[in-house]
């Protein structure tokens, strides 16, 4: 965990700029900044689609799979619920990663 030189508020490992005193943590050239804020979205946004379809696909197969095994034996059948719950947490994975690149896009805003 990195700490603001300015004020020494803890800071997020992406932080760019402090969100206590507002304290640029980068210097320099203010086009390179945007391109590597820009470029963290980016980053971001990959890795909330990828976690909202690996959601979607978990879900969907726990779904059909616990039906078809819950007709053919309710113990196993239970094995979808496994699937469910692990695309719910998915679906939160995705939501964090969500809100990490609507933080960052406030940066890019003056």
């Amino acid at each position: 965990m990195t700490y603001c030189q300015y004020c020494g508020q803890r800071l997020d490992e992406d932080a760019i700029v402090c969100s206590t005193c507002g304290a640029n943590l980068i210097g320099g050239d203010t086009r390179w900044q945007e391109l590597q804020i820009q470029e963290k979205i980016d980053e971001a946004k990959h890795r909330a689609n990828i976690r909202t379809i690996s959601a979607i696909v978990l879900v969907t197969i726990g779904m059909v799979a616990g039906g078809v095994l819950c007709v053919a034996s309710n113990a196993i059948g239970f094995f979808g619920v496994a699937f469910v719950c692990l695309g719910i947490g998915c679906v939160a994975s995705a939501g964090r990663y969500e809100l990490k690149a609507r933080r960052l896009k406030k940066q890019l805003k003056p």
